[in-house]
């Protein structure tokens, strides 16, 4: 799955919450504070973060059926709107969503297959052991890809962020400024920072951030993917609900 994929589903998610809170307000207008902040950041994310992942890919007038509806949306939040206001918008939005993740296919059915041949890590890993890791890792997720296995494909690619944040890591002669900045994870107990072996990959995304490995964008990517990876635990699949839902990772429409 193609990060911009990745983008989409997590949007189609953030429209179902939203219409499933909408469907549960009996007023015609929308009054309560906290649900139109909740909507107003909905459009905010999108105008901030999904967006701004998807314009490498797509033009503005690929985008414009999604601004829309999602303009609409943060107007809308600002006033006592209606309620169907809000749920027509989603309604566009969810459809201008499906549109986009069309034209995305569309557009990497022209793209070589040789985009997805192994990058050179050489200059990233610190020896030929982690050369090979990142190596293997890639090929795994190109398979999972390959036969449709898109939670295996997920997992795989999590796995493989987690393993370019350490080979990273593993380059720095001084490794002090990754135990010195506001993310990096305290251990409760002694109140010290966590070794680097006992990090978790949302540390590793933060702290990367925040370092500047990787811009804003590429964090907003990163922790979608962070967070649906953790749907390998079945509890938390069935709980949510999420992954056997067309437009979803774990669906066959992607």
């Amino acid at each position: 799955m193609t990060p911009e994929q990745v983008t989409i589903a997590a949007t189609l998610g953030d429209i179902e919450r939203a219409k499933r809170m909408l469907q549960r307000v009996k007023a015609t207008q929308v009054r309560n504070v906290e649900q139109r902040q909740y909507l107003r950041a909905l459009a905010l994310t999108w105008f901030h973060s999904r967006r701004p992942a998807l314009e490498s890919l797509l033009v503005d007038d690929q985008l414009r059926n999604v601004d829309q509806p999602f303009r609409a949306i943060l107007d809308s939040s600002e006033k006592l709107a209606a309620r169907a206001t809000y749920l027509n918008a989603a309604r566009d939005a969810k459809s201008g969503l499906i549109e986009l993740r069309g034209a995305i296919l569309s557009t990497r059915a022209h793209v070589t297959s040789t985009s997805d041949a192994v990058p050179d890590f050489s200059a990233l890993a610190g020896d030929s052991a982690m050369n090979s890791i990142l190596t293997n890792r890639w090929d795994e997720c190109m398979k999972c890809v390959s036969a449709s296995a898109f939670l295996a494909a997920t997992v795989m690619m999590g796995g493989m962020l987690e393993a370019l944040f350490v080979a990273r890591a593993n380059r720095m002669t001084d490794k002090s400024p990754l135990f010195t900045t506001k993310n990096t994870p305290i251990d409760p107990k002694t109140k010290k920072p966590l070794d680097l072996r006992q990090w978790m990959l949302a540390s590793y995304i933060d702290v990367a951030h925040e370092l500047g490995w990787i811009t804003r964008s590429a964090k907003d990517v990163a922790v979608v993917l962070r967070d649906y990876r953790n749907y390998v635990h079945p509890e938390k699949e069935r709980s949510h609900g999420v992954m056997n839902r067309p437009g979803f990772i774990g669906g066959s429409v992607i």
